[in-house]
């Protein structure tokens, strides 16, 4: 794909992506997963799929999630590194947002059964390559074969018997026979609940799920993995702020948000056009032309972020309402579902430290800190050499048992 216009700017960047002449297109590679879920829609059909979901990512979603469901997720999965003392961090991330992720997308399963969770690792994992394969370095078509017979697992063994459970539930709810707080509250029951209003056959059902579990995960994942990366080569110049990382949450999210800028979680996205019209630069488009947002540049701008822009520091400045996180998670009808599940909320002047959320990124690495994690020095990181985007492979590190919060 050849983009016919680059935009680097960041209010370019930000107007373009509120655009609806302009159509998402860099999901189209993996049709296995991506075909018509949410991400991928356009339009009327979009718009409809977005108020439905949305109504479960409200705020009060996330922060449940964050303060009741994820900390005991986190405990349960950080005892057995804890003992060995030492872990990979790429790996790690993944174990600890499977469950997470398993719940926002409604899927059953015993957290406490290996089998199982090493089985939604291994479909996941793959729904990851789906989803990314714009700029994966394998052979595409082998791809689509793999993602295709992981989601066919992921029917078989978790999505039908969690399907069966909730239209049960369904039906007593509609019966009178239960209240309706009885539903779980995730993406399949809303899917459920609403598939005859939105037009959605089991195919549908199953890549919205499918999706949604893959997005939970894989990019709030790497996301911690930077920004460990970030924080500890910045300790390394800045000791002073060592301390302070374990007593000040909210410079903790600061360190958080300032990586998420720097390392969105696809460094660019791509756009084509639905009919001619003049960009916001004043390049004209045609219909089909392809615009290609450079987010990784735009997050860089100096005028916005200084004249370190490029590195990492948090104790940066901020100009006017820019986030924090820049445009890390999008704007416009495709923001990110993710942004205050994984971010958090970006704190105020009078923001209260003990009533703030946070985020499950800050969260986590809140709680790997307290365990004086720290990088392997006998084992380098490893960049992921099947992606063009820069994720890590390996990221071995070591934590104490003995520290706690």
């Amino acid at each position: 794909m050849s983009a016919t216009a680059v935009i680097i700017q960041y209010q370019d960047a930000f107007d373009t992506f509120c655009d609806r002449r302009l159509v998402q297109s860099m999901y189209s590679e993996c049709d296995e997963l991506m075909d018509r879920v949410l991400l991928t829609l356009h339009g009327e059909e979009h718009a409809r799929r977005r108020a439905m979901e949305l109504k479960l990512f409200r705020r009060d979603f996330a922060r449940h999630y964050e303060k009741e469901v994820f900390p005991a997720t986190l405990a349960a999965t950080l005892s057995p590194y804890l003992e060995r003392g030492r872990m990979d961090l790429p790996e790690f991330g993944c174990r600890v947002n499977i469950n997470l992720s398993a719940d926002i997308a409604g899927i059953d399963r015993d957290p406490q059964s290996r089998d199982q969770t090493e089985c939604l690792l291994g479909i996941v994992r793959k729904f990851g390559e789906g989803a990314t394969l714009f700029h994966s370095t394998r052979n595409k078509s082998e791809v689509r074969r793999e993602v295709a017979e992981a989601l066919a697992l992921m029917d078989q063994r978790f999505l039908q018997p969690s399907r069966a459970r909730r239209e049960a539930i369904l039906r007593e709810v509609a019966e009178g026979n239960a209240p309706d707080d009885a539903l779980p509250r995730d993406l399949l029951t809303v899917l459920l609940a609403n598939r005859e209003e939105q037009g959605m056959d089991d195919a549908m059902i199953r890549r919205e799920v499918a999706f949604f579990m893959q997005a939970a995960s894989h990019s709030s994942a790497n996301s911690m993995v930077h920004a460990f990366h970030e924080i500890t080569r910045w300790f390394s110049e800045h000791p002073e702020d060592r301390e302070r990382i374990e007593r000040d949450r909210l410079f903790l999210q600061r360190c958080v948000h300032e990586s998420l800028r720097l390392h969105p979680a696809s460094p660019v996205a791509w756009r084509v056009a639905e009919c001619p019209f003049a960009l916001v630069t004043g390049s004209n488009v045609q219909a089909g032309d392809s615009v290609m947002i450079d987010i990784e540049t735009a997050n860089r701008e100096t005028a916005l972020f200084g004249d370190d822009a490029d590195k990492f520091n948090p104790h940066r400045e901020l100009v006017g309402r820019t986030p924090p996180y820049g445009l890390t998670f999008g704007v416009g009808v495709h923001t990110c579902f993710g942004r205050d599940l994984a971010g958090g909320a970006p704190p105020k002047s009078d923001t209260v430290p003990e009533l703030h959320h946070y985020g499950t990124v800050t969260s986590l690495l809140r709680n790997l800190f307290a365990h004086d994690v720290r990088p392997d020095p006998e084992s380098l990181p490893v960049l992921d050499s099947a992606t063009q985007r820069s994720n890590w492979a390996s990221y071995q590190v070591l934590i104490d048992e003995d520290k706690t919060l």
